[in-house]
């Protein structure tokens, strides 16, 4: 449930937020409730940023490492007894303590992930379907 919070802006930054909230097509408590989500986040899991990506959506990604759901999709996509750091790192070519950061910031935030997963994979399942359909031509 949300509740009202007065905040004092000072005028640059009010400016700058409604400026950017008006930009991005959003209310400046949508733009301010983001923010502090991701800086307590930020707060809990050090080697974790986030960036914008094409769709405008915002996606936790490692600090000189891969977005947290590409971690998350390999660890998925071994099974349950080949699951480990090193083989998770290996498969990725990247070092374990990358692999644990994006591991411990998907355990504290398994919605946000799993749902990233969850239209990644349609997003790929629409792709092939359109190849697929697309492929159908060339046999009639």
């Amino acid at each position: 449930m949300a509740s009202p919070t007065t905040l004092r802006f000072s005028d640059s930054v009010r400016t700058a937020l409604t400026a950017y909230a008006h930009r991005t097509g959003r209310t400046r408590s949508a733009v301010v409730n983001e923010a502090v989500a991701e800086w307590l986040a930020m707060q809990a899991h050090p080697r974790v940023r986030f960036v914008s990506v094409e769709t405008g959506e915002r996606r936790a990604v490692v600090i000189d490492g891969p977005e947290v759901w590409t971690v998350a999709e390999a660890w998925l996509a071994h099974e349950a007894t080949d699951r480990d750091t090193p083989t998770i790192a290996d498969a990725l070519g990247l070092d374990p303590a990358t692999v644990e950061v994006a591991l411990a910031y998907w355990a504290d935030h398994r919605d946000e992930i799993d749902q990233l997963l969850a239209r990644h994979w349609a997003a790929q399942d629409a792709a092939l379907d359109a190849w697929e359909r697309r492929q159908s031509l060339q046999q009639a």
